[in-house]
C-alpha cells in the first residue's frame, strides 16, 4: 500500500478540508499502486490465453467476428484491472482533500502469523470516534512487533480519516512502507 501521506507536504494537513491537492498527486498514487504489485501478477491466465488464441487465430485465419470476441475479452479484463485501480487511487484522493486529522484509540495488540503458522509482525486493532454514535474500527499490521509495542503502549494515535463509510483512514506518524490496512480488523 503506497504510503500516502508521503505524497503530501506535512503542513497540508493542517488545513481544513476541502485541501488543495498537489498536481502530481494523482499520477504519483498510480505509479505507487502499479509497482506495489510485481509485474508477472498482472499477466493473470485469461489475458495469457488472450494471447496464444490471438496467435492460434493468426494461423488459422478466422473471420472478423472471432478476432473481435477475443478483443472484447481482452479488453474487458483490462477495464476490470483498470476500474480496481482508479477506485483505490480515488479513495486516497479522497481521503488526503476531506480526510479529518483524528487521535485513534489503540484497543489491542494481537501477533500476526503467516500462512505457515508462524508470528510475523503484529496487528494493532484502532477505533476512530468519528462523530456521534459512530466509530470507525480497523487493524494496521506492522511488521516489526517492537515497533506496534512502542505504539500500543501510547494508547492513541493520530490518524487521518475518511468520516463517510468504509472509513478508509491512515497513520499520520511512525508509517513504513510495509504497513497493511485492513478496514474491519480481519485478515
Amino acid at each position: 500500500m503506497p504510503i500516502v501521506i508521503d505524497l503530501v507536504e506535512p503542513t497540508t494537513f493542517q488545513q481544513h478540508p476541502p485541501r488543495t491537492l498537489p498536481p502530481l498527486l494523482v499520477p504519483n498514487l498510480l505509479g505507487e499502486y502499479l509497482l506495489e504489485r510485481p509485474w508477472r501478477s498482472y499477466l493473470d491466465p485469461l489475458l495469457i490465453s488472450c494471447v496464444v488464441v490471438g496467435l492460434a487465430m493468426a494461423f488459422v485465419q478466422v473471420g472478423a467476428w472471432f478476432w473481435l470476441l477475443l478483443a472484447l475479452v481482452a479488453v474487458l479484463r483490462l477495464v476490470a484491472v483498470s476500474w480496481r485501480l482508479a477506485q483505490r487511487v480515488y479513495e486516497d484522493v479522497l481521503l488526503v482533500r476531506h480526510g479529518r486529522v483524528m487521535q485513534a484509540h489503540v484497543l489491542r495488540l494481537r501477533p500476526a502469523r503467516n500462512p505457515q503458522g508462524h508470528l510475523s509482525g503484529a496487528f494493532l486493532d484502532c477505533a476512530i470516534p468519528v462523530g456521534p454514535r459512530q466509530t470507525s474500527v480497523g487493524s494496521v499490521w506492522f511488521p516489526d512487533q517492537a515497533q506496534a509495542e512502542a505504539l500500543a503502549q501510547r494508547g492513541q494515535l493520530p490518524v487521518l480519516c475518511l468520516v463517510r463509510p468504509p472509513g478508509t483512514w491512515r497513520l499520520l506518524d511512525d508509517t513504513n512502507p510495509a504497513l497493511r490496512y485492513e478496514p474491519d480488523g480481519s485478515r
